[in-house]
């Protein structure tokens, strides 16, 4: 038997061609025999990938045919779906089944309850974002089919269901989806680490170059809230030891200040917030990698890692080596600058998106002109340089602040250089609210977190700027 598996049972009933079958006139169990998954559990990466899912949710948005392939089959339509405590899944629809959804959506008013179950359905997980597909012909789709699950769906939902209700509109999800070619390579400007050494405007960028160092003297996680993936809080009593899903504070509860999520209490998961040394040829920069990037570059998400830790009798701070994978690795970024970086002339930008596609970084070093090679100056410094430094400056800037704090960088001339020291709890604090849009929906806001060296001081930044001769 295959490694996916499309149902739990362990045994299989065939049919010969000698066999009869006789209707049942009273048959106890279930119809349809639906065995519905918790949201929780899809979006906590928790739920195994290996066999099929049954879902049922209230539409709250769809979006636009996509038919980018000659074969109907591999046209799909993207839904957004929420249960009845708010929390929400993508579900794509692919070939029959999203054309039967489209025609639905076509023929009936947008300000209803429509609800679906997808049975028999696959979930798949991509950079840490969970999608649940339809499969093949096997998955089953019911749209506000009057049966038992969906009557009952709908009497749980808060609300009023008259069609003229606005709390039932659904809304029109516009493609923001772009390719990774694209994204790297059209859509940002190209730039060198010199270049963005100094936040002077508001602006995404893309950037070349390899990881030299990882500082490891803070923490390489954060926990974050299952629903909503910004910061949690640890109330007082919390339970800070992880159950066998490696969740923390599943029975007590974590308190989410986040204002858009529909969850104030709420266990929380590890996710990854590594900060690295990135170098080019022009300079070095402080970046802060989170889960997404994390897991696809590692093949291992920060609860994995966390969960060994702990089944190793290590502390939860304890750094895992698994990570030191990730020097050496010659990347694309996409980066942000924000308005925070300017105001606080802070020049450690956060990730948005990484591509280790080695055709796709030989086109952008090859975008560079011969002249802009020829104006740079050599520059390299080795994996020594980043993880040697003091830590006595960085643990007097840091002490006595929260947890969620990443300490700032401070340039190494800083007699003369604008990118002063600052307060680092307003950083980190600005820092992981900035980052969860990041960690959702493709849409990819990105965080501002501030650096260290590995043995906790303020990593020291050479600043190099380009100059023509003459």
């Amino acid at each position: 038997m295959g490694a996916f598996r499309l149902t739990q049972q362990e045994h299989k009933l065939s049919f010969l061609h000698d066999t009869v079958v006789t209707e049942c006139h009273d048959f106890s169990g279930t119809t349809f025999g639906f065995e519905f998954v918790d949201y929780q559990s899809i979006i906590s990466l928790v739920h195994p990938q290996n066999t099929t899912i049954d879902v049922i949710g209230l539409i709250i948005a769809f979006g636009e045919m996509v038919q980018d392939n000659a074969d109907m089959k591999k046209h799909r339509l993207n839904l957004q779906i929420q249960d009845a405590n708010g929390l929400q899944l993508s579900v794509n629809l692919w070939g029959d089944f999203a054309y039967k959804m489209q025609g639905f959506l076509d023929n009936n008013p947008h300000n209803i309850h429509i609800i679906v179950i997808i049975q028999f359905a696959k979930l798949s997980i991509w950079r840490d974002y969970p999608t649940v597909n339809t499969y093949f012909t096997v998955s089953k789709l019911f749209i506000n089919t009057d049966i038992d699950e969906i009557n009952d769906f709908k009497k749980s939902l808060d609300g009023d269901d008259r069609p003229d209700s606005s709390m039932n509109t659904i809304t029109l999800m516009k493609s923001n989806k772009v390719s990774e070619h694209d994204d790297f390579m059209v859509k940002f400007q190209l730039k060198t680490i010199a270049d963005v050494s100094e936040p002077v405007e508001k602006n995404t960028f893309i950037i070349v170059g390899t990881i030299k160092g990882i500082l490891q003297n803070e923490p390489w996680h954060y926990l974050a809230c299952t629903n909503c993936n910004y910061r949690a809080f640890r109330p007082p009593g919390a339970d800070d030891q992880p159950d066998g899903n490696g969740l923390i504070g599943a029975t007590n509860g974590y308190e989410c200040h986040n204002k858009d999520c529909k969850k104030t209490e709420t266990s929380v998961i590890p996710r990854f917030m590594i900060l690295i040394r990135v170098q080019d040829n022009t300079g070095t920069v402080t970046l802060t990698m989170f889960e997404r990037d994390g897991k696809y570059l590692l093949k291992k998400s920060a609860n994995e890692l966390f969960k060994k830790a702990v089944q190793l009798g290590f502390g939860t701070a304890f750094y895992p080596g698994e990570i030191n994978a990730l020097k050496g690795l010659k990347l694309a970024f996409k980066i942000s600058i924000k308005n925070f970086n300017i105001s606080k002339k802070n020049n450690q930008y956060s990730i948005c998106r990484v591509s280790d596609d080695e055709k796709l970084i030989e086109e952008l070093e090859n975008k560079f002109t011969a002249s802009q090679v020829g104006n740079s100056q050599s520059f390299d410094i080795g994996e020594s340089d980043f993880e040697t430094q003091n830590n006595k400056t960085l643990k007097d800037q840091i002490s006595g602040t929260g947890d969620n704090i990443t300490p700032s960088t401070v340039d190494k001339n800083s007699a003369t250089s604008p990118m002063k020291s600052f307060n680092t709890q307003t950083v980190l604090k600005r820092n992981l609210e900035e980052v969860f849009d990041l960690e959702l929906n493709e849409k990819l806001s990105s965080s501002k977190t501030p650096k260290i060296s590995p043995d906790g001081r303020i990593n020291e930044i050479v600043n190099v700027k380009l100059e023509k001769n003459g």
